[in-house]
């Protein structure tokens, strides 16, 4: 990546910083988070680098090196599971009762929720139905809305640029692109997850992609931690595959939302952590170098993480 690049990188990454600085010294989440949704200069200082570092570098990459992209990982997953049997496939492996109301395309269309969005990516496919958010937009096309914090009702309730609340049971798809380690806390991505559940389609995929430039194994025993998490909520992870920069994840709706006791809850919320959240982030360039242990048998595990994967 050029030095532009770099410094754009570094813009995000220290807004992430900032945020679990905060949370750990604090630990209040709800105020931290708030603070950060009023500091409307870092909002968008964010989302301009975002912005700019998708569009102008990982383009590059994605034009050069069409493997490394999570946005056309996205789009051929898409493409398989809704028009290439890959719906019919895992609904004979799931035994799915038959009374399930069957998936319909409304004008071959799929709709897609794309949380985080900052610049749409998915607007290219005529075959997507977008509704794109963001706390903070890049462009018009992209609707203001926190996550968190939105209603969830009977119907989506947009006001101008402003999303007020969103449907339940309506969309084919939600993607969480580079979405769940913004959140210092993993409470928040938990949150995060719960609310896809409700908005999906039974049968309709979550699409989680997070970044990571270590071998597939390396992180192994976080992405099992969140497949057993997200296997509480109703969601059967269905495909995974490490990319150049990221572990792309697939999960199915199988099922309605079970209910968990407060007990189960916070055990099943702590299992949505990421590496950074066991130390403390100094302001050191080097804050970042402490990595999880692993014993042999979770490095075995690992390897059938390996890419192509298919569970």
């Amino acid at each position: 990546m050029s030095n532009d690049g770099k410094i754009l990188a570094d813009v995000v990454k220290n807004v992430h910083k900032r945020l679990r600085q905060e949370f750990f010294k604090t630990g209040d989440m709800e105020s931290v988070w708030t603070n950060h949704c009023k500091n409307v200069s870092c909002l968008k200082k964010y989302a301009s680098s975002m912005h700019k570092l998708a569009t102008e570098h990982w383009e590059q990459l994605r034009i050069s090196n069409p493997a490394t992209s999570r946005i056309n990982w996205t789009w051929s997953f898409l493409q398989y599971y809704f028009f290439a049997g890959g719906l019919q496939l895992h609904r004979h492996k799931s035994n799915s009762d038959a009374e399930w109301p069957k998936l319909v395309l409304k004008e071959q269309k799929i709709t897609v929720l794309d949380v985080g969005s900052c610049y749409n990516p998915f607007e290219e496919y005529e075959e997507l139905d977008v509704l794109s958010i963001d706390l903070c937009p890049a462009i018009e096309s992209v609707y203001q809305c926190d996550f968190l914090k939105v209603t969830l009702g009977m119907s989506t309730v947009i006001d101008g640029q402003n999303v007020l609340s969103l449907a339940t049971n309506q969309f084919h798809c939600i993607v969480f692109s580079f979405l769940l380690e913004y959140f210092p806390s993993p409470s928040q991505r938990w949150t995060c997850c719960e609310k896809a559940h409700l908005l999906l389609l039974r049968e309709g995929i979550l699409i989680i992609i997070t970044p990571d430039s270590k071998a597939a194994h390396s992180n192994a025993r976080v992405m099992r931690s969140w497949r057993e998490a997200l296997s509480a909520i109703g969601f059967k992870r269905i495909k995974y595959e490490k990319l150049q920069h990221a572990h792309c994840m697939a999960f199915r709706k199988n099922s309605v939302e079970p209910e968990l006791n407060d007990e189960d809850r916070e055990l099943l919320t702590s299992k949505m952590y990421i590496p950074q959240d066991f130390y403390y982030p100094s302001d050191s360039e080097n804050d970042e170098k402490d990595e999880i242990k692993f014993t042999e048998a979770e490095l075995a595990e690992g390897f059938t993480n390996l890419p192509m994967f298919d569970e």
